[in-house]
């Protein structure tokens, strides 16, 4: 329960992720309007369109924080102009389709939270004709990056801190997807976009994408990491870029490689990100032409590990 308060006070705090979305409602929302809350959390977005005059607004939520949207809905007195569904939206039939979808799922990376299929099915089934879908369109970025904080997060599985019997780990946290908090200076080449993806839209179950870049100083190459700039609508974005003045409070994602490389300035790195949004498998591939040195990481190696430990723990009997 401590966790679940803690991630949703972040997101209820997050003021620049809240500021645009208030600006979205206010554009969009319009008397007489049903909104459809998609994997509404605490409500907050639900709660915005009550307030900006919308109709009904229809609140899903898979977990039990929907107990949370529902409390504070009934207690801001818009009870009677809304309804909860608790389940898996696939699986759901609402009783009258939205002229709006909002969600924020769009996680750190732009498509942790199966925002792809979310819309794609929600417009399908949810959405009147000319309805409108937010966010919009996710850019994917992509830089490769130097970072002592992140090499550490890798190497401390082989370092003097644990026993060595425990060091083989190491493999695996170099194939994870880990949140990390980046500066600016730990680029080491600019950012560049690796795809895109419009919201809404049939979603793929395979993606692949590729970017090159040009080193723009002498460095040690720990992996490479992405972030999303997010439109929710026309010109009103959110982003988790590293140093931007209107960063969410929001990490970005750390793709490492396992043994980190010198690289010199103007050296070319080559990066490949392969995706599987829908069961979470992220597979990326980092080339330097010049050394002929390759890379391959995937959190499938990693996923059976993880698995088994949440299964494990799952089974413990109660104390």
């Amino acid at each position: 329960m401590f966790d679940l308060l803690d991630e949703h006070y972040g997101y209820l705090s997050d003021r620049a992720k809240l500021e645009r979305y208030q600006s979205v409602v206010d554009r969009l929302v319009q008397p007489g309007h049903v909104v459809l809350d998609l994997g509404c959390g605490s409500g907050l977005l639900g709660l915005m369109a009550l307030r900006a005059g919308a109709r009904k607004v229809l609140f899903v939520e898979e977990f039990s924080v929907i107990e949370m949207a529902r409390r504070t809905v009934m207690n801001t007195g818009f009870g009677d102009r809304a309804e909860f569904f608790e389940g898996r939206s696939y699986d759901l039939e609402l009783p009258e389709k939205a002229d709006i979808v909002l969600c924020d799922h769009v996680g750190y990376v732009g498509f942790d939270y199966d925002i792809l299929r979310l819309l794609a099915d929600a417009r399908e089934r949810f959405l009147k004709p000319g309805g409108i879908v937010v966010p919009a369109r996710i850019d994917l970025m992509l830089a490769p990056i130097e970072s002592q904080f992140c090499r550490g997060l890798v190497q401390r599985w082989s370092n003097d801190s644990i026993p060595d019997d425990f060091a083989w780990v190491a493999q695996s946290a170099a194939n994870t997807k880990l949140a990390v908090d980046l500066k600016t200076d730990d680029l080491i080449a600019a950012s560049a976009l690796l795809g895109t993806l419009e919201l809404g839209e049939d979603a793929g179950e395979f993606f692949t994408w590729t970017a090159s870049f040009a080193v723009s100083r002498d460095a040690t190459l720990d992996g490479v990491a992405g972030w999303f700039d997010c439109v929710l609508h026309d010109d009103i974005h959110i982003t988790n870029a590293p140093g931007a003045d209107d960063k969410l409070d929001r990490p970005q994602a750390f793709l490492p490689i396992e043994n980190p490389a010198t690289v010199k300035t103007g050296q070319q790195i080559n990066a490949t990100v392969m995706a599987r949004p829908h069961d979470y498998v992220l597979a990326w591939t980092i080339e330097l032409p010049e050394t002929g040195q390759r890379f391959e990481q995937s959190t499938f190696k990693s996923l059976r590990l993880g698995n088994a430990l949440r299964k494990s723990l799952s089974q413990e009997p109660t104390r």
